[in-house]
């Protein structure tokens, strides 16, 4: 991981934890670590507060090592629920996104911790990675799927990705059942 992402990662890390929020890192950091190592110039978390204690972090930034990307930062994350950040130093980007749904809240408790330079860093799982990535639905995101497939295998809990995967179709009328039960028999097939 290249230098000034990792300090950001660190700081990022220990900001969050210093101001008791719970979350966890996405995007193409965690689909690194589940899947394959890839190219990304941002880190990505996910938090479990409300929106209130969200627009409560924007006033604290001025103790951090952190900055608003742009002016009216705040109204940005009223109307998408993401707080886009900059650090002051390596000026890497930093989005957090605030996790609404029971769905993202999960996925916060589901996280695991891995090591990044002695710094213990709470990773979704693959399988909520996966279900974040059909998701969204670009491309890199698939490619990310296709990879965390490879790399996890028969270790994937598809019992665990086809309900929460039936739940998050029907709440937001999104065809992922489909999808999962094509790549678990692609899975089947190179397994």
């Amino acid at each position: 991981m290249e230098a000034g992402l990792q300090q950001t990662l660190t700081d990022l890390v220990q900001w969050l934890r210093e101001e008791g929020i719970p979350f966890a890192v996405i995007g193409g950091i965690a689909a690194t670590f589940r899947g394959d190592a890839r190219f990304t110039a941002d880190i990505d978390v996910v938090i479990g507060v409300d929106l209130d204690e969200a627009l409560q972090l924007i006033q604290r930034l001025p103790q951090s090592v952190f900055q608003p990307l742009f002016p009216g930062v705040d109204e940005v994350l009223r109307a998408s629920y993401l707080l886009p950040l900059r650090h002051s130093v390596t000026k890497v980007s930093v989005d957090i996104a605030v996790g609404m749904s029971g769905f993202e809240r999960q996925a916060i408790s589901r996280a695991t911790e891995v090591e990044i330079s002695g710094c213990q860093i709470p990773i979704v799982t693959a399988e909520d990675l996966i279900l974040m990535k059909l998701l969204a639905g670009r491309p890199r995101d698939i490619d990310d799927v296709r990879n965390i497939l490879l790399r996890q295998g028969a270790a994937l809990d598809w019992n665990y990705l086809l309900e929460i995967g039936e739940q998050l179709q029907q709440a937001v009328d999104q065809d992922l059942l489909s999808e999962l039960h094509r790549l678990q028999a692609d899975t089947n097939e190179t397994n």
